[in-house]
């Protein structure tokens, strides 16, 4: 893997606007459907095109996921992966990432804060302010270097 773009999933209701139980069963807002696809076109504009997109099983990265794969239709598709559910050290997913996706030159992962901003942190050596459907863009060799970030600031 050459490149790997970091995001946090897009804008959810709380669980109890939502009206759900578990954290894990809130679904994206019409705003953050609407900035997932955002971000998914300035991905595309800037000339990124990850051929596989890792995310969270829970249901607001893996609909973040689904907006914007809808854009970007990378040729290796989406998959849910557990290591991005909000529970491990930075760490230990940098390194599952690395493994899943070593044969895949850019990659995009969906997660949640603190752990997305942690990976973020981690590779990039430096803080960042996460907000939902925030993107940072890492390259990973031959030192991993932050390429930029990107929050879905645009008029409304």
């Amino acid at each position: 893997m050459k490149r790997l773009y970091l995001m946090r999933h897009a804008h959810s209701p709380t669980t109890m606007e939502a009206g759900v139980a578990k954290d894990a069963l809130r679904p994206l807002s019409d705003e953050g459907r609407e900035d997932a696809r955002w971000m998914a076109a300035e991905l595309a504009r800037l000339g990124c095109a990850p051929s596989l997109i890792l995310h969270s099983p829970l249901l607001r990265a893996v609909q973040t996921a689904a907006e914007v794969a809808s854009i970007l239709k990378p040729a290796g598709g989406r998959e849910a992966f557990a290591p991005l559910d909000n529970t491990r050290s930075a760490d230990e997913v940098e390194v599952e990432i690395s493994a899943r996706a070593a044969s895949v030159d850019e990659v995009l992962a969906i997660g949640h804060q603190p752990q997305i901003g942690e990976i973020a942190a981690l590779l990039g050596r430096s803080s960042f302010e996460m907000r939902p459907a925030t993107i940072v863009a890492i390259e990973l060799s031959p030192m991993p270097r932050v390429l930029w970030a990107l929050s879905p600031e645009r008029p409304r």
